[in-house]
């Protein structure tokens, strides 16, 4: 909920949204007193690991959100021309249902109802479409929550989008595209 100070200069910001995927995102900033032999943006209390962090990315005032999540990875960098990086990895709080190898047991359960109870034992806000048939027993052998609600989904043709904390598992879309991309015209790389 603090603004990082105008003072901290930033070197680059990548976040990586896909489809049945944790979102995550790396932020490189400029760190590092060479004469001091200290860091004071990494010394700071902003990017700890566990913290939820947010991005915000426009013009002028007019800012929108572009991620947030938990930092995962703090570390500092040195290039061979002294200039020091701090660079942050953080996740999409769905990386929580990644964490740990469980087994359970799901009994008159359809995949939709498996699905939600997965999430809300990791206290997340989940959109699930419902699925028809109700199974007499299911067994989660042995493998994360994220990995067994991937593979419930994926059996009944569902994608599951992690959006800022929040799950949806729907059916495909099936409308005209939303943008047309040529190449020579508008792609840039490929």
């Amino acid at each position: 909920g603090v603004a990082l100070d105008e003072s901290v200069q930033m070197m680059s910001v990548s976040v990586r949204r896909a489809v049945n995927s944790v979102p995550s995102a790396r932020i490189e900033l400029l760190d590092g007193d060479m004469p001091e032999r200290s860091f004071p943006v990494s010394d700071g209390e902003h990017f700890k690991p566990g913290v939820v962090l947010a991005i915000h990315a426009g013009y002028g005032d007019d800012l929108k959100p572009l991620f947030e999540g938990i930092v995962v990875r703090h570390g500092v960098q040195i290039r061979g021309d002294n200039e020091a990086r701090l660079v942050i990895e953080c996740r999409d709080r769905a990386v929580r249902m990644t964490v740990g190898r469980r087994n359970a047991n799901f009994i008159d359960q359809s995949d939709s109802d498996i699905i939600t109870t997965l999430a809300q034992g990791h206290a997340m806000d989940i959109d699930v479409d419902a699925t028809g048939a109700s199974h007499r027993e299911i067994a989660q052998h042995y493998c994360s929550d994220w990995d067994f609600r991937l593979s419930r989904a994926d059996a009944n043709g569902l994608l599951v989008v992690a959006t800022d904390g929040k799950l949806a598992v729907k059916e495909p879309v099936d409308r005209a595209a939303a943008l047309a991309v040529n190449d020579g015209k508008d792609l840039i790389d490929f």
